[in-house]
């Protein structure tokens, strides 16, 4: 294994996969240090594009810039590994209230989010299996991406790249020097830490605002329904093959731990019994903390005195949308000094 790199890269969720996939486009070298049986947000993330935020129906923080660039770089991704893990899939909203239905139609033709919107409403969308009164509509421009085999992928090419070290990082074992880094055998100009909510235990970071959410899912066997559409009705209902969904999602910002939750089980459960008129099958249940911030934008930047330390971090409930956009300004601020965005540069906290 190499010794010298251009970056080390500490943690293998969304942000340190994009990360490390998009420093190897620029053709970078790095070293990714990973522990696998660390728990991570990502393998329970749904991995959804939404431009839209429900409650107020206007687009997404940056979505028109966000989803074209996602899809181009999640769609090289595939063709850089030969896998297959990201698919456009419309998200369908079905109405509570027939005043959600009347401000859905009229958000729908103003110029912020109506190209999002579909102008229609459907009232026969599998209406023997869902419960739709109502009506519902389409959001166009959403896919999603499989979080869980995009990860598995990447960590398979840098295993066999030899680009990855599965242990826990040991800060005691860092050396940091004006113009570069040393950890244990390895040595770069700069480390870059994406560790999720478990940069609270960061040495350098731990004065960042982070406000990290528990978020829970089920996964549920339903059979019948479609597989390219994700419903949304208190929860979302994403398929992943043979009748299966994810089906979630809970927020709790005091228990902060990968432990299921019976709570959590039965919220969801819940609310699912409102959405279908069938009966459903509990698979399995995941729990995982989302690295959110106070603000809820990214935190991407050096270290105010430490400039050989970086963070790529705080990607919270839209990290796969966020991810790729930004590890791209980041890569041009590292290497060519181009100005990162205020809204997410570490300098915002200082």
């Amino acid at each position: 294994m190499n010794k010298h790199f251009d970056y080390i890269i500490v943690g293998q969720g969304i942000a340190g996969t994009v990360l490390a996939y998009s420093m190897i486009k620029e053709g970078l070298s790095i070293l990714v240090i990973d522990d696998k049986t660390l728990s991570s947000c990502s393998k329970v993330a749904a991995g959804n594009f939404n431009p839209i935020v429900f409650k107020r129906l206007v687009k997404s923080w940056m979505a028109d810039e966000l989803i074209p660039f996602s899809d181009k770089f999640y769609k090289e991704a595939e063709q850089f590994l030969g896998q297959e893990f990201y698919w456009e899939k419309e998200i369908v909203k079905i109405f509570a209230e027939e005043n959600e239905k009347d401000f859905w139609l009229k958000k729908a033709t103003s110029d912020d989010a109506g190209k999002y919107l579909s102008k229609t409403i459907t009232t026969d969308f599998f209406t023997d299996i869902v419960n739709n009164p109502i009506g519902c509509a389409f959001v166009n421009g959403a896919a999603n991406l499989f979080v869980v085999k995009f990860l598995e992928d990447f960590r398979n090419y840098f295993i066999q790249q030899q680009i990855l070290v599965d242990e826990l990082f040991d800060f005691n074992q860092l050396k940091v020097e004006t113009n570069s880094v040393s950890y244990k055998a390895f040595t770069a100009k700069k480390i870059i830490f994406c560790e999720g909510y478990k940069i609270a235990d960061n040495p350098y970071f731990k004065w960042i605002p982070f406000k990290p959410a528990k978020g829970e899912v089920l996964i549920v066997k339903i059979e019948n329904l479609p597989t390219d559409k994700i419903i949304n009705k208190g929860v979302y209902m994403l398929p992943i093959g043979d009748d299966l969904f994810i089906v979630g999602t809970t927020y709790d910002w005091v228990n902060l731990n990968d432990t299921p939750t019976e709570k959590a089980r039965k919220e969801i459960s819940e609310k699912l019994s409102k959405v279908i008129k069938v009966p459903f099958e509990i698979i399995d249940q995941q729990a995982g903390v989302r690295p959110s911030v106070s603000d809820r934008r990214p935190v991407i930047g050096l270290h105010p005195e430490h400039k050989s330390v970086g963070v790529f971090n705080g990607m919270g409930t839209k990290g796969v949308m966020l991810a790729p956009y930004f590890s791209k300004q980041f890569i041009d601020y590292l290497q060519n000094n181009i100005p990162l965005n205020k809204e997410v540069n570490i300098e915002r906290f200082r």
